[in-house]
């Protein structure tokens, strides 16, 4: 049981007591799959038969078997870590040797679209328990659907938009970002686990149940959150060169904000945008085309953890952070439970995931055609 497990219990100390539990000490039974609550010993009231209750039977199934997917893969993991490091530094032919060896995928050829396609074959299969149910599929469609159509019916302008992540090198970095992110994923998958649940409880957005992870802590992951909100902010710039594509048929016009007295406020082109703060980039999204996921953007405590304005309480797993700039002040604060922060991570890094499909989408239209040939190249 709990094999490869290491238990480490901080801020308790050994009670002794005769016969059941006493009443009057808070009882929590721990459980690295749920989300565990504090309170009062109730035989056979274990943190399993609790989340049935605040979901149902069926989708509390459907929790298990994504578990039991990451209990199949979780071994892997670093050797998917070590996949794509091989691909991230250019080394395609172990890639290919690797990839056949540890995965049984087979790379057809040296070119970028077949090594990019044995790539994304091996991470979408292991991410995807941390994923929604057929969330890549029909983004990939429409990503897919939406290039293609931009490529056929404003061809001079997505030529443009492709001519310049090409010549700015952008796709190629914003890959590599991207694809920094499944480590802390991978490393994060115990305190994962119960945010995972949040997905099919009926309580959590109600906010009826403080609940509680069993394992880890906050400081871990702190910087994760910050590091994914940094990818997010560069994403948006593609989101962004697509719906002006989309609205006005110009990657670089957005629509025109201006201030009272007339200055304008919008920027004034998709490179000017790429250096927006990430808390003032939604603004100038106005086109529907893609949904950011609101859970997914809190920059209030991404900043919160930028400028260490942050606490932890490891015994209640209380996060306190202070959004706000107050000079040497810190009077206006904030407070989410670690479960919480984790289920936000967890929303922040769907979203990467989600619009790192659109970055693999606009690399393909740089790789084969009819995109290709619309690049001009040294």
């Amino acid at each position: 049981m709990n094999q490869g497990v290491n238990w480490t219990i901080t801020n308790a100390s050994e009670v002794a007591l005769e016969g059941m539990f006493d009443a009057k000490l808070d009882f929590v039974d721990l459980h690295l799959d749920f989300p565990v609550v504090f309170g009062t010993y109730i035989p056979g009231n274990t943190p399993y038969m609790q989340a049935v209750g605040r979901s149902s039977s069926r989708m509390a199934a459907f929790h298990r078997e994504r578990l039991g997917l990451i209990n199949d893969q979780y071994k892997k993991y670093p050797q998917v870590v070590e996949l794509i490091s091989k691909y991230t530094r250019g080394f395609y032919g172990p890639f290919s040797d690797y990839a056949k060896k540890r995965f049984k995928v087979h790379v057809r050829s040296q070119k970028m679209e077949d090594i990019n396609a044995a790539l994304y074959t091996v991470v979408s299969g292991y991410v995807l328990p941390f994923t929604l149910p057929d969330d890549s599929q029909a983004l990939v469609r429409k990503f897919t659907g939406t290039a293609v159509d931009l490529m056929q019916n404003k061809k001079a302008a997505m030529a443009a938009f492709l001519q310049e992540l090409f010549d700015t090198d952008f796709l190629t970095s914003l890959q590599r970002d991207c694809l920094k992110v499944y480590k802390p994923i991978f490393d994060a998958e115990l305190p994962l686990r119960p945010a995972l649940f949040l997905d099919v409880d009926s309580t959590y957005a109600a906010g009826k149940t403080a609940m509680r992870v069993s394992s880890q802590d906050f400081t871990e992951y702190r910087e994760v959150y910050k590091d994914m909100a940094e990818v997010l902010n560069r994403q948006l710039v593609l989101v962004a060169g697509v719906g002006n594509l989309i609205e006005r048929g110009d990657h670089n016009t957005f629509a025109v904000r201006t201030s009272k007295i007339g200055k304008q406020l919008s920027p004034a082109s998709l490179d000017e945008y790429a250096d927006v703060a990430l808390g003032n980039k939604l603004q100038d999204l106005d086109s529907r085309w893609h949904t950011i996921d609101p859970l997914a953007h809190d920059n209030e405590l991404r900043n919160a953890i930028a400028h260490n304005k942050i606490d932890y309480d490891d015994v209640t797993q209380v996060i306190t952070y202070y959004p706000k700039l107050e000079g040497m002040e810190r009077e206006k604060k904030r407070e989410i439970q670690l479960l919480d922060y984790m289920h936000r991570l967890l929303a922040l890094f769907r979203e990467v995931h989600r619009l790192h499909h659109l970055v693999k989408c606009l690399n393909y239209a740089l790789l084969i055609e009819p995109g290709a040939s619309m690049v001009k190249r040294p």
